[in-house]
């Protein structure tokens, strides 16, 4: 594999988990921080709390195309493929020997590090921040 396929496809997996992290926790904030901006009170209504579930869901779906798209173009650099050759600790065979039969796409790998990371962040704002806003 030349070097400009694997800078390629590497700037698409750093693309791909921003998508992710924003998917996770960039979308309910910037959705909960642009009500805020625009309510007159300090009081959530029904209004737009239902605005914000359905604005948060909308975004969701949107975000989950764009990174099916950037998984295809992903496979596209990578010569036609989108597996990876990731063992999780789970799948491994006790003998080690064995192989699982199972494949892990780049997505399914982005998705579980940004979900990671996202809950991490969440963690550590619960618990260091929040207490002092």
């Amino acid at each position: 594999m030349t070097p400009p396929r694997k800078l390629a496809g590497a700037a698409i997996l750093a693309l791909m988990l921003v998508g992710g992290l924003f998917m996770w926790a960039g979308n309910p904030y910037l959705w909960i921080r642009l009500t805020a901006s625009k309510a007159d009170s300090q009081n959530l209504t029904m209004g737009q709390a239902a605005f914000i579930l359905v604005a948060i869901a909308i975004t969701g779906f949107v975000m989950v195309k764009v990174l099916a798209v950037l998984n295809g173009l992903y496979a596209k650099a990578m010569g036609g493929s989108d597996d990876v050759t990731v063992r999780m600790p789970w799948n491994q065979s006790m003998r080690d020997g064995r192989t699982t039969g199972r494949t892990t796409s780049a997505l399914d790998v982005v998705m579980v590090v940004s979900v990671s990371v996202a809950l991490v962040a969440a963690a550590i704002w619960f618990f260091f921040f929040a207490t002092y806003v």
